[in-house]
């Protein structure tokens, strides 16, 4: 016998578990917790549903996708689909793994109690996928803290090293740092109306699909993992990157620094 309230919550964390990995395997930025345990619970509640009504066509994939790109929708917030989709597979595929190992475990000790091999599996499965996950972003991109204060507006978030970001703010002449526009309307909700505040200008940036004009600022205060830097901020269209992009240029200035000083005091 198997409890249906501990089969829910092993559910759900695992579902949890997995999410979060599907996330920072997407660069999609630090995580909100709420909507991932929302993501979960909805996965677990899914699950429960179809151990329950074993004679429904509940666990084939017509149902099982749909019910991930839901989670993956809830817990990566607004995003394109492209970005929910591999979320999703992401998901899937861990869970597969996941149930694959506990199929396993029970054959080869049949006396094991089947939440235990399901508990042992979500280990395996999740040290993994995380080490699949870091390997792939260390590989990728190498990421560091921005934080930044604009007039009374102040945010911190994580930023990946692009070396492809060569803009200029042609006003100030500073590299620009491309931050999400999901973060920048918490603090000026006239951005997602297409309006610009006080302070803001427009800046032609050229990306993939063309030559763009993003809005642009200088901040006040503006830190690269706590050591101040000059950069100019622009914000990108909405659902455009998953996580702040940084220049290299940047970076590059950062670890010349203790040479220099090393060369001074010489």
């Amino acid at each position: 016998m198997i409890s249906i309230e501990l089969f829910f919550l092993v559910n759900a964390a695992l579902n949890a578990w997995l999410m979060v990995l599907a996330l920072r395997w997407l660069d999609a930025g630090r995580p909100d917790g709420k909507r991932v345990a929302l993501s979960a619970a909805l996965g677990g509640v899914y699950a429960c549903v179809a151990w329950m009504n074993v004679a429904l066509p509940l666990r084939g994939a017509m149902v099982s996708l749909p019910v991930a790109l839901l989670m993956a929708r809830i817990a990566g917030k607004s995003q394109r689909f492209r970005v929910t989709l591999k979320a999703a597979g992401f998901f899937l595929a861990a869970t597969v793994m996941t149930g694959g190992a506990a199929y396993a475990i029970t054959t080869i000790v049949p006396e094991i109690h089947p939440m235990l091999a399901v508990l042992l599996s979500c280990v395996f499965a999740g040290i993994a996928a995380r080490a699949f996950v870091g390997t792939r972003r260390k590989a990728r991109l190498t990421y560091g803290g921005i934080r930044l204060r604009f007039r009374e507006a102040q945010w911190a978030f994580e930023a990946a090293v692009d070396t492809g970001n060569q803009a200029i703010d042609p006003f100030s002449g500073l590299p620009v740092v491309v931050m999400r526009h999901e973060d920048a309307v918490k603090q000026f909700p006239l951005l997602s109306r297409d309006a610009m505040p006080e302070g803001m200008r427009l800046i032609p940036v050229r990306t993939v699909s063309g030559t763009a004009l993003l809005p642009c600022f200088t901040p006040e205060v503006i830190t690269w993992n706590e050591q101040p830097i000059q950069a100019a901020v622009a914000v990108a269209p909405r659902g455009l990157i998953t996580v702040a992009l940084a220049p290299s240029c940047l970076t590059e200035a950062m670890e010349q620094q203790p040479h220099r000083l090393r060369r001074t005091l010489v």
